[in-house]
């Protein structure tokens, strides 16, 4: 009888001390109405040194149903604030360590493709600084620069004083050098750097010239009726079009 009291305590023992291979243990995924899906990962969790593959290090009999809690519950403490509190594990405060946060890119019609970058906002501020007051998790509806000068939408930061203002146009919006290529009189470069410390981009877009990214083809005789280039290039505004060919036709 000692000896198979004695083999039953090892069994047992045994069993306690690998609890988690007795189980299939998933990932658990939690979805939240303002700030996305949420994955907690069993085996990530069971790596750590202050658990050690140890299922009581979390779980209490009777405890193991799923609850849900707000992150002002999680910042007294309670469930995952118990030991992501800083010293424990990573602080809640590293948003993106649960909340996956990727580069949003926005494409527009007027203005070409927009690239929003979740990593460069983390540097200043947290996920609560936008969501959900001013943006909602996932897809939100398009919003025009005239309600962003009013303060909606990226506005609401962009006003010269939170961050730079919605007038530094190509912070958000890419804009490169631009070649035209003609048969009779070779590559044309159209430098945006050279422009934009003169001009903005409104100044052009809309109204000169049409959605960025579409080319309108203009002729010599075009532009020194006053259209496209011709439109600024007069002689009072910029050089003229007539007679200054070396300026934008490099000439060997």
């Amino acid at each position: 009888m000692n000896r198979l009291g004695t083999f039953v305590s090892v069994v047992v023992l045994a069993g306690t001390a690998s609890l988690s291979s007795a189980y299939e243990l998933k990932s658990i995924t939690y979805r939240t109405g303002d700030i996305g899906t949420v994955v907690f990962s069993h085996r990530d969790h069971l790596r750590q040194k202050t658990i050690r593959n140890n299922c009581r290090a979390c779980h209490r009999e009777g405890t193991n149903r799923l609850a849900r809690h707000s992150m002002a519950e999680l910042e007294r403490g309670e469930s995952c604030g118990a030991c992501h509190n800083g010293t424990k594990a990573f602080s809640l405060t590293s948003c993106d360590k649960c909340h996956p946060a990727r580069q949003v890119t926005l494409k527009d019609k007027g203005v070409g493709t927009i690239i929003f970058s979740h990593k460069s906002h983390f540097q200043r501020d947290r996920c609560e600084t936008c969501h959900a007051g001013i943006f909602r998790a996932g897809p939100n509806r398009p919003v025009g620069m005239a309600a962003m000068e009013k303060g909606k939408s990226c506005g609401a930061c962009h006003d010269r004083t939170t961050a730079f203002g919605l007038e530094k146009c190509t912070a958000c919006h890419p804009a490169a050098e631009v070649s035209y290529r003609n048969s009779g009189t070779g590559t044309v470069v159209f430098s945006h750097q050279l422009h934009l410390g003169m001009y903005g981009c409104r100044e052009c877009h809309g109204g000169i010239y049409g959605t960025p990214g579409k080319r309108l083809a203009a002729r010599m005789t075009d532009m020194e009726k006053g259209k496209s280039c011709g439109s600024c290039h007069d002689d009072r505004q910029a050089f003229t079009v007539r007679g200054n060919c070396a300026r934008c036709h490099k000439v060997v």
